[in-house]
């Protein structure tokens, strides 16, 4: 039985992790929102700018600072939707759902090979509760991710102990989170962001995990 002087540690800890958390929320409202005036000012400058201005190097430069210019207004709206989803100001659905069905869905779209063990599916035995959209997304999002790193592609899915475990091969090379940081990681850490925050919302984790010497991404959910 905790003592009382664990039970204040552990009170102290769970205030200095709230304030933490609060404090990084705090942090990227306050970068989104510097970020957003300057970019919304510079799009909208572009968008009065006619399409050809009869130079050429002007003409060249404009497509790419427009299109430069969208990237990062995609990536600011991204990081708002996983700040969301962290601090919980976006709701994610509770609702069951067939997890096998969704990974198929997922799988047919990419032409990619899915493994679900017999036993495990069908709508009785491969029900998750949660949110099927969000989830569907983030395991689409994962597996381009670990295809643009060359990985195979194949997505395999198991169910121990009260958990579903969704797994994609990564190559050999270095299994470590940094595969998607890294100069080869072909911008997307925003999958691995979104990936972490709407699974942990989920209650569940993801993490690299390596059976028989093959690495996986591997996002582990509670049935």
């Amino acid at each position: 039985m905790p003592t009382t002087h664990h039970r204040n540690q552990q009170r102290r800890q769970n205030r200095a992790l709230a304030e933490l958390t609060a404090s990084k929320t705090e942090l990227v409202s306050a970068l989104l929102h510097e970020l957003r005036t300057p970019l919304a000012a510079a799009l909208a400058v572009v968008g009065l700018l006619p399409e050809r201005t009869g130079d050429p190097a002007i003409d060249d430069v404009l497509p790419v600072l427009a299109r430069n210019l969208r990237r990062i207004e995609d990536v600011v709206t991204e990081i708002a939707t996983v700040s969301g989803i962290e601090n919980g100001t976006i709701g994610l659905d509770r609702i069951p759902f067939d997890l096998p069905q969704l990974l198929t869905e997922v799988a047919d779209e990419a032409g990619t090979a899915l493994s679900v063990p017999d036993e495990t599916t069908g709508l009785t035995t491969g029900l998750l509760t949660g949110d099927r959209e969000r989830l569907g997304q983030v395991f689409r999002r994962l597996l381009a991710a670990v295809r643009a790193l060359g990985g195979d592609g194949r997505i395999e899915a198991t169910r121990a102990g009260g958990q579903w475990r969704v797994a994609f091969r990564l190559p050999p090379e270095q299994p470590t989170d940094r595969l998607f940081t890294g100069p080869g990681g072909q911008g997307n850490a925003m999958a691995l962001m979104l990936a972490r925050a709407v699974v942990g919302r989920h209650d569940g984790q993801v993490a690299v995990e390596t059976f028989a010497g093959t690495p996986y991404l591997c996002a582990t959910l509670p049935q």
